[in-house]
């Protein structure tokens, strides 16, 4: 007990760390940002709303400091709505979050394994009480209209993910280093990270941030009572250390938090110059610029970067020089490689591969690196199917256990670097077909991955033409329309062609989707 004691103390050191000696920004009042907020009555939930919410709790959560479990919000939602619908009304209206919502029991949570520094190797996630919770969600449904971010950002808004986001940035590299007509482009991209980004929100700047927005006066009064006054304390098992105060951040754990994060680097695309002609693409805090350089031209990335690291003093977050990396995409000899970055007195490295959102890139435009990694990781997994043949259990278990620990992570954003070589398509295969002789069944009952990996990036394709505000429905190929007929049947619905003129482009994402799209129609 008395090393889990001392443990508990020495991560609650370690993540009240940044905000020691810390400067923030005043709190505004609100005289001084009642003119750029509306002004009408607070949008309350009904009845059924919070039922729905209650019904949709994952019931495997932790409790929080309230003691109240998730399940039994559940399991009784409709005794229990009622009662959860004055509270959350009785908090909108008088525009303050309750005080007791507002403490968080904190789970360190490893970075790396095996983690080996406290200080580095953990994040701290904030086990909440669910009714607070609940209230942060049902407030963000009621004011979502008000909230608008930049389609640049894809994280934890509708409609986007870590596909959209990998999309958006790898198709415009394999256009211009692959597909173009005039000399092969390079791709200069920048891959930024800050420091304890979520834990050094300045709360000012972003209150500030948000009354900008124009969102109704009761929302800003309420989250700027979400923000105010809270508190933390490290849980290890049962043993608790002592309670500390957040003057800055915002909880990880929070329904509300990621939003709040997104409003607060939503103006990061303003910090660097339209004239730049640089693309900015965020994944909550993962931010990648890219830039396409020509022949005869120079890169601007260092530009870039020192608009980036004046943006992030100006908003009290840290860039994380050793973290941050830079790449250089080019297969044409005409065009040199543009020099080192540096932020102050550093040098950004430059590397020839990067994990982005989950997927090893390459400067050479292939997927080795990535299928090598989840290949291997793959194959550890097997030990599951193992387990469940050694104790026995039905070959059920063993067919969930694949398709929940070991299929998913070969299918992750398949969608991206699914035009492989064969010799890469069968080592995948491969692991499936290892996992079906584990479980005990035939190898050809579950459905060959390159035929799922077709079905994901059709799936993909489609919510991109149906939605024409996707950050990727640009790179869609517009269809030619003509008066004269032709031999083949006309399909008002099908998108144009695109002529790819390498291999390594006609095996990225859009020419392969398309293909898929119009055959389908």
């Amino acid at each position: 007990m008395g090393s889990e004691a001392a443990l508990a103390e020495k991560f609650q050191i370690s993540f009240t760390e940044p905000w020691k000696d810390l400067i923030t920004t005043s709190i505004p009042q609100l005289d001084e940002v009642e003119s750029l907020l509306k002004n009408y009555p607070p949008p309350l939930p009904s009845i059924g709303q919070i039922k729905s919410v209650l019904n949709h709790l994952n019931h495997s959560k932790a409790t929080g400091a309230d003691g109240v479990p998730a399940w039994l919000l559940k399991r009784f939602s409709s005794v229990l709505a009622p009662i959860v619908h004055d509270i959350i009304t009785a908090s909108i209206k008088q525009c303050k979050y309750p005080s007791h919502y507002k403490h968080g029991l904190v789970t360190p949570v490893p970075k790396a394994y095996p983690p080996t520094d406290v200080s580095n190797d953990f994040r701290q996630i904030s086990v909440l009480p669910h009714i607070g919770k609940i209230l942060e969600r049902v407030q963000l449904q009621l004011n979502q209209n008000d909230i608008i971010l930049r389609p640049s950002q894809h994280g934890f808004t509708s409609g986007r993910s870590t596909k959209s986001a990998l999309i958006s940035i790898t198709q415009p590299w394999f256009n211009a280093t692959h597909n173009t007509c005039r000399d092969k482009a390079g791709i200069h991209a920048l891959f930024i990270d800050f420091k304890k980004a979520f834990d050094l929100v300045d709360h000012g700047i972003l209150l500030n941030k948000l009354a900008l927005m124009n969102v109704n006066k009761s929302f800003w009064l309420w989250v700027k009572s979400f923000l105010s006054g809270r508190t933390q304390q490290v849980k290890i098992n049962q043993t608790l250390s002592s309670i500390e105060g957040c003057p800055a951040g915002v909880p990880q754990g929070s329904a509300l938090s990621l939003t709040q994060f997104n409003i607060h680097i939503d103006d990061l695309d303003t910090s660097v110059p339209e004239d730049l002609e640089v693309s900015t693409y965020k994944y909550a805090d993962d931010c990648t610029q890219s830039e396409c350089i020509m022949k005869g031209e120079c890169s601007n990335m260092q530009k870039v970067l020192d608009s980036v690291q004046n943006w992030s003093n100006a908003n009290r977050m840290k860039l994380n020089a050793k973290k941050t990396k830079d790449m250089w995409i080019c297969f044409g000899k005409s065009i040199p490689q543009p020099p080192n970055l540096y932020t102050g007195d550093v040098m950004i490295e430059r590397v020839n591969s990067f994990k982005l959102l989950g997927v090893s890139c390459q400067s050479n435009m292939k997927w080795n690196s990535h299928i090598k990694e989840i290949t291997r990781k793959g194959n550890r997994r097997l030990c599951h199917l193992r387990q469940c043949r050694k104790a026995h259990l039905p070959t059920e278990v063993g067919l969930v256990t694949y398709c929940t620990k070991i299929r998913p992570l070969l299918e992750y954003a398949a969608q991206v670097w699914g035009g492989l070589l064969h010799s890469l398509v069968n080592d995948l295969e491969r692991i499936q077909r290892r996992s079906s002789r584990i479980i005990g069944l035939p190898v050809h009952t579950l459905p060959p991955l390159s035929e799922r990996k077709d079905k994901l990036t059709l799936r993909e394709m489609e919510a991109i033409t149906q939605d024409v505000n996707h950050p990727c429905h640009h790179l869609v190929p517009i269809a030619q329309k003509h008066d004269y007929s032709t031999r083949t049947k006309e399909r008002g619905s099908n998108v144009g062609r695109i002529i790819s003129r390498t291999e390594r482009h006609k095996s990225s994402f859009m020419p392969r989707a398309v293909k898929l799209f119009n055959n389908k129609l």
